[in-house]
Parts: structure tokens; sequence; C-alpha cells
């Protein structure tokens, strides 16, 4: 499995983009998209990309939630390539509504699904188990210190996290975490722990 981090337009408010490929783009490997932003900024660099000789460039798009900025150019990646469109929850455009420890191929290899409420009730992260490697969305990971209120479901979404070997983190909005995920993860829930639960 190879994780290409796309660019994202300057100009617009947009979420990370990450193109999932094989490792020797073959034919039967499945190009995935996981957020694909708010347009189709990241065409352009999807097309210049090498994906696999006579093959697609994107056969599908998991969405980590609905929320605009992470899901409005599943539509111009569906129109340029067909490619079908999964996520949580039913919404416009989606093809396959998608479920807790359900795996999908992506790339070469599979992809966990982990239903992590906590930004929204549609939440999901993907964990790519060979590559210790997590596409978190916009599931706050990083609590530095302990205070304020959070949600009884962040906080489980944080232990079915923590269930993982977890090494890189890819999220929605910040640089990727290439190393120390899972003690990062750990620093968040003795945190949370240590502020008060609702809910």
């Amino acid at each position: 499995m190879k994780i290409v981090p796309l660019g994202k337009s300057q100009e617009t408010y947009s979420c990370n983009s990450y193109l999932i490929l094989g490792d020797w783009n073959r034919i039967e490997d499945v190009n995935t998209v996981i957020d694909p932003g708010v347009d189709g900024f990241i065409m352009e660099e999807i097309a210049r990309l090498s994906t696999g000789f006579g093959k697609v460039p994107v056969q599908q798009v998991i969405l980590t939630h609905n929320h605009f900025d992470h899901s409005a150019g599943a539509a111009a990646l569906r129109k340029a390539y067909g490619c079908r469109v999964l996520a949580f929850q039913e919404g416009p455009g989606v093809d396959q509504t998608l479920k807790g420890g359900q795996f999908l191929k992506a790339g070469d290899d599979f992809l966990e699904v982990l239903q992590t409420p906590g930004h929204s009730s549609d939440s999901i992260s993907l964990y790519a188990p060979s590559l210790h490697a997590l596409f978190s969305g916009d599931l706050p990971l990083r609590v530095r210190t302990p205070g304020g209120s959070f949600g009884c479901d962040y906080l489980a979404a944080l232990q079915i996290l923590n269930r993982r070997k977890i090494d890189q983190i890819y999220s929605g909005h910040d640089e990727p975490l290439l190393s120390g995920g899972g003690a990062m993860i750990e620093q968040t829930i003795r945190n949370v722990l240590a502020s008060r639960i609702s809910g």
C-alpha cells in the first residue's frame, strides 16, 4: 500500500486528501481517495501521477464524514472517473454505506473501518494494519492538557483507536504524523480522563 498525500487549494477552505495505490499499480489494486475536499482541485495532481497502466485513476472515494469540506469534491471525481463513493451515513452521492469493523480493499491492501464519533455522529477513521497507519478525518487526537469537557462518544472513539497499533496518523487538516501516533493517542486519553466527561 502506497499513501500519496495530495495538495490542497490555498484559495478554498478544504481538507487533506489522500490517494491510496498499490505498491506495483496492478490491475486488481483499488485506487482509492480518502476525503476528496471541496472541489476538483486534486484532479490535476491525480492526472499527473502513475496510477497503473490501463486503470481508472480513482475507483473509489471514502468519506470520513459528510461535512462539505471533506465530501463536496466527490462529485467531480465521480463525473471524471465513474468511481463509487462510500461513507458511514447515507447522503447525496453516497453509493454504499459502511459499518464499523468492515474491511475495504484500498490499493493492494485493506483498511478497517472504525466508527469514531466525536467530531460528528457519522465520523469514521480508517486503519491500515499493515502500515500501522490511521486516517482520522477530523477526530481530534491531540489534547495537550487536562481540562474542558468531552463527550462519552469521543472517549469511546479514542479507546477504539488505542486498541490498534498506530504509528502514522493522516488527519483531515494537520500535517501527517509519521511516527509516535500511539503515544499521542495514549496521552490524549489520559488528558481526557482527567477532564470532565459528559453524556
